[in-house]
């Protein structure tokens, strides 16, 4: 009786196996630089980036302006000021140049941490409309077009206007 049901059950297993392999794995592939590079929201977070960037680059050249006033006032008045005052004054033209590079990094800095955060927004933006996308047309498996040497139909063109269409509802 065990051996009828294990061989009953080894058959079934082989049949399922075998009418699995001949279905075919529906593979999508989509290109995921092209959607972010049309994704509307990408071109707004890159503009509010850059709107950032030129206010904080605007701070840090005020902090420039200031340390080549001060040089230029110093040299101007080198030859008038005692050795005492001298020092001060190279003192306060080291401290604010030591202040407009740590400025400076700190800038690029938030920068690049803005940068990463929004890129990060962006992707599994892109990656929840890939996978929405890929699961209504019902394929079995999505992959990004640069991991995937061939195959797989490109869906790239229906993920963009879902993302997009999905983004302009918000």
């Amino acid at each position: 009786m065990k051996k009828t049901v294990v061989f009953a059950a080894a058959l079934a297993f082989m049949y399922c196996g075998m009418a699995g392999a001949e279905e075919k794995l529906k593979i999508a592939v989509f290109d995921m630089a092209k959607v972010f590079n049309s994704y509307e929201k990408t071109a707004v977070f890159t503009k509010n980036l850059e709107t950032w960037g030129n206010k904080k680059k605007a701070e840090v050249e005020a902090k420039k302006t200031e340390i080549e006033e001060l040089m230029r006032k110093f040299y101007a008045q080198s030859s008038l000021l005692s050795d005492e005052a001298k020092k001060t004054k190279q003192k306060e033209i080291e401290d604010k140049s030591t202040e407009y590079k740590n400025k400076s990094q700190d800038i690029i800095g938030e920068f690049g941490k803005k940068e990463k955060e929004s890129t990060d927004i962006l992707v599994v933006d892109i990656t929840v409309a890939a996978e929405k996308v890929a699961k209504d047309l019902k394929f079995d498996l999505l992959l990004d077009k640069k991991a995937l040497v061939f195959g797989g139909e490109d869906i790239t063109a229906k993920v963009i206007k879902k993302i997009n269409e999905d983004y302009t509802k918000k």
